[in-house]
């Protein structure tokens, strides 16, 4: 920091003669032309910058401590404070002789002012150290004139030892203010990618994880500064919280549907029930069952645990009487074979003996003159092949279907 080191020319010893022991030659002589004032110094009186880590589940953002600095303007101590006793000086007065003048004293003091600045030169601690550097330049107003020779020397030095602290303070809170500039950047980045990922969500339980990805950045993103930190984390929380109110309604509406499709669910579970325990297997109660399972598809999600319970006792009666009709229709297969068996043996049967009767029809053919007989016999004989082959028909035809 450049601190104003043009001391005015006004002031004069014979101004603080008559607060001078008369021993002091320094009297009649006029005070330094360079050295007589007090150069302004800025003065920061801004807390130290923190950067603490965003809390999220409390949705509090920390905020930037002062990075501001504040000038304060040292005035050049007057003829008066320069001959005035160091009241506030860091050295203790009651220690030096009595014979000591107000100039020695005043150099004293100064001298110490001068050993605690330098002490401070390297301090980090920028607030209480500033606070300080603060009081040591109210001292070395106390403190008073030093003498010609030395009131411009001393301080010199005390301002050097000052600048070299001030110096340093404005850059670091020159690096501070540009690093959070990158994190002013940063953050709109990252705000501007949740406003994008929460726009249109189709997935609450993806989009939650990428906000929460968000989240880690932001926090390791670091402090934008007081000026800039609270402004921005109320808009990206309030992005946070417009999407979690959103996802709240939407699963209150969910759960809604949900509780519905159970409902739904529980009724076609109940009738398929009943049917499964009736067991009648008629073609109208298998129609309901294929009915009911496509109803069962439509109803939608019932939610978990309810879904798979519905699911597995739906399962369970469709099964039943799927199973059941099976074994019905297998036992009524057996049955239709023994009865189509039976069938052709009694056909069988009847060709065997329609067999019999054309043998017997033939014999009596071959010993029969009379012609009437021989054309009665012919027609039998006819008519038994006839049946013959109708029998062997059915036979063929009751076959196929077993």
């Amino acid at each position: 920091m450049e601190l104003d080191t043009n001391i005015p020319q006004d002031s004069i010893v014979d101004e603080v003669a008559p607060q001078v022991e008369a021993e002091e030659t320094l009297a009649s002589e006029e005070l330094p032309t360079t050295s007589e004032e007090v150069v302004s110094e800025e003065v920061e009186s801004a807390p130290e910058p923190t950067t603490e880590e965003v809390e999220a589940p409390a949705e509090e953002i920390a905020e930037a401590t002062a990075d501001e600095v504040v000038s304060e303007q040292a005035a050049e101590p007057t003829a008066d404070e320069a001959a005035a006793p160091a009241e506030e000086s860091v050295v203790a007065t009651e220690d030096v002789a009595p014979a000591q003048s107000k100039i020695e004293i005043a150099r004293i003091a100064k001298e110490a002012l001068i050993e605690r600045a330098k002490e401070l030169a390297d301090s980090t601690d920028w607030r209480k150290t500033t606070d300080e550097q603060r009081t040591l330049m109210e001292q070395w107003r106390a403190a008073g004139y030093a003498g010609k020779e030395l009131n411009d020397k001393l301080w010199d030095e005390f301002r050097a030892a000052r600048d070299t602290f001030f110096t340093r303070r404005d850059e670091h809170y020159t690096e501070l203010r540009a690093e959070q500039a990158k994190v002013v950047e940063a953050k709109k980045q990252i705000i501007e990618e949740a406003k994008q990922l929460t726009a249109d969500v189709q997935n609450w339980v993806r989009t939650s994880d990428a906000l929460n990805a968000l989240m880690d950045r932001w926090k390791a993103a670091g402090n934008a500064g007081r000026d800039n930190e609270h402004a921005l984390w109320e808009e990206f929380n309030g992005i946070r919280r417009d999407f979690r109110n959103r996802r709240k309604a939407d699963l209150a509406e969910r759960r809604a549907r949900e509780r519905a499709c159970a409902e739904a669910k529980r009724a076609i579970v109940d009738e398929a029930k009943a049917i499964a325990d009736a067991q009648e297997y008629t073609r109208e109660n298998s129609d309901r069952m294929r009915q009911l399972n496509d109803e069962y598809k439509a109803a939608g999600y019932a939610g978990k645990p309810a879904n798979d319970t519905l699911w597995q006792e739906f399962r369970a009666a469709q099964n039943s009487y799927w199973d059941g009709n099976s074994a019905h229709r297998d036992q009524q297969r057996r049955e239709r074979t023994e009865r189509l068996t039976e069938a052709v043996e009694r056909k069988s049967g009847q060709i065997e003996h329609l067999k019999d009767q054309n043998e017997t029809l033939t014999t009596r053919l071959e010993s029969t003159l009379n012609p009437e007989k021989v054309a009665q016999i012919k027609r039998w004989i006819e008519e038994n092949e006839q049946r013959l082959d109708g029998l062997k028909d059915d036979i063929d035809e009751i076959k196929r279907k077993i």
